[in-house]
């Protein structure tokens, strides 16, 4: 989205400044706020700025005692998107980075124990491309994961239609499972799928945050201004989950809940 990029503020509030400047020269008020907003989207493509953000929330969701305890046998291994189209079902190059460390994760968890199993859960992004899920699950198969160790879901296109989806599969999975997904997604992953009706146990991967260490974490960049996009996304993503979960809690006049429509 457009709206969440520092870049997009910057470019707006130029183009702001110099109308202000060319047709209204006593628009003092104005080419203040332009200022300011130039100013806040230079600080938020610095790498200081950015690794906060990401910071905020990979450390907000992090494995129970129980877990550490007790670590679940299924894993729900949520994918990442691609690339580009892929033409066949084996075309797994078209993975995005976070797809195949997802899937790397995933591949590694399953052989710390026998009997576990693997559920990937994506529908396809691209007209006449194979599922995500599919493309994941031959990622797998040639790390050394079989067919019969997995399950997928392949028709969902978003976070929240994944945990409904695959509270929705037959048979029905355990309602305790291992989460797989990037850090930074996993909070709004986490919840939606608990409000789906599972308790996860977080298996982070890719994490992003990177402490301060010299002043060019002050200097604006494209790598921050590429991860204060992406923090910013997943806050705006989980906000709006959280208000349409409040909004699917309350009856309509006839009784019914609008998540018994679906």
């Amino acid at each position: 989205m457009w709206w969440l990029s520092p870049l997009s503020w910057l470019l707006l509030a130029l183009v702001g400044l110099a109308v202000s400047l060319a047709w209204r020269p006593r628009m003092r008020l104005w080419r203040a706020v332009c200022m300011g907003v130039i100013v806040v989207s230079f600080i938020a493509m610095t790498p200081w700025v950015a690794n906060l953000l990401v910071h905020s929330l990979e450390s907000r969701v992090k494995p129970s005692a129980d877990c550490r305890a007790r670590s679940p046998g299924v894993a729900v291994v949520l994918a990442g998107g691609v690339d580009r189209k892929a033409h066949a079902q084996d075309n797994y190059s078209v993975l995005t980075q976070a797809s195949r460390r997802r899937a790397e994760a995933a591949a590694r968890w399953w052989r710390e124990a026998p009997g576990r199993q693997l559920v990937l859960a994506g529908g396809s992004g691209w007209q006449g491309s194979p599922p995500e899920a599919r493309l994941m699950a031959a990622y797998l198969r040639a790390l050394g994961v079989p067919a019969d160790a997995m399950r997928l879901e392949t028709h969902s296109r978003t976070t929240w239609e994944n945990a409904r989806h695959l509270a929705a599969l037959a048979p029905a999975l355990p309602r305790d499972i291992v989460l797989v997904t990037s850090a930074l997604h996993m909070p709004r992953a986490s919840f939606s799928l608990q409000q789906a009706g599972f308790r996860t146990c977080p298996l982070a991967t890719d994490e992003r945050y990177v402490a301060f260490q010299h002043a060019g974490f002050l200097v604006p960049d494209s790598g921050g201004l590429a991860m204060t996009e992406a923090a910013l996304h997943e806050w705006v993503g989980l906000l709006a989950y959280r208000l349409y979960d409040r909004e699917a809690a309350l009856p309509r006049a006839d009784g019914s809940f609008p998540d018994q429509a679906r």
